[in-house]
């Protein structure tokens, strides 16, 4: 995984900004931290980590008061962002997938709308997407991806300071004209490329965010 760590990434930030001068900083750390965040949200969205939980079937309660196993709950894993698909039974040769819905976003709670009901005390995994994580001492990120969260972290800083007081910016090499066009420039070059990886996985067949499994004849909206 990635080889730069949360204090790196803030000192290639702030040489991007030219925001270099120690004694008056336009930006905080704290707000460098933000916006780093910020840029590893919106990528973690298109290329998240994949990791999975096994849970036990269990029995819940229907609309109708009666006992059902429809609808099943994921838990609280670490970093948890949205469930990807459901193995069931697991460590089946090829792997048996569920068609399931998640009722909320990032809750963790899944519907089987198709198909036998799981059975009760059976082990089912839920294969999920998982926050990526940045930190003084641990980076997740792919080190062919760091610039790319860098550059994020630049287009949001430096949108946020077209904000600052005039007298602020003239402080520095921004005035904010220019600052203004390079955050525009910063956030589009960002997309970009945000979209190219979610092409690019797209066609390779890495598991991108999806309402579970679906039969081919359903239609994608």
């Amino acid at each position: 995984m990635g080889t730069t760590l949360l204090a790196a990434m803030e000192t290639q930030v702030r040489n991007d900004l030219k925001d270099i001068d120690a004694a008056a900083y336009l930006w905080s750390t704290a707000e460098l931290d933000r916006h780093l965040q910020h840029a590893l949200n919106d990528y973690q969205r298109v290329v998240p980590l994949i990791a999975y939980v096994d849970i036990v079937v269990a029995s819940t309660t229907g609309g109708d008061g009666n006992p059902t196993t429809l609808r099943q709950s994921v838990g609280t894993p670490a970093g948890y962002l949205w469930a990807e698909r459901v193995e069931y039974t697991i460590d089946q040769q090829p792997p048996i997938y569920r068609i399931f819905r998640e009722e909320i976003p990032g809750g963790g709670s899944l519907f089987f709308p198709v198909g036998d009901p799981p059975l009760v005390g059976k082990s089912m995994r839920i294969w999920y997407a998982k926050a990526h994580t940045l930190s003084a001492s641990v980076s997740t990120i792919p080190q062919e991806h760091e610039e790319l969260i860098a550059l994020g972290a630049v287009a949001y800083a430096a949108r946020s300071g077209t904000r600052y007081a005039i007298g602020r910016l003239n402080a520095s090499i921004w005035t904010p004209k220019g600052l203004a066009a390079f955050a525009t420039e910063s956030m589009k070059a960002f997309r970009d490329w945000l979209e190219q990886l979610r092409e690019s996985y797209s066609s390779s067949g890495t598991p991108m965010p999806q309402w579970g499994s679906y039969p081919s004849g359903w239609s994608r909206v």
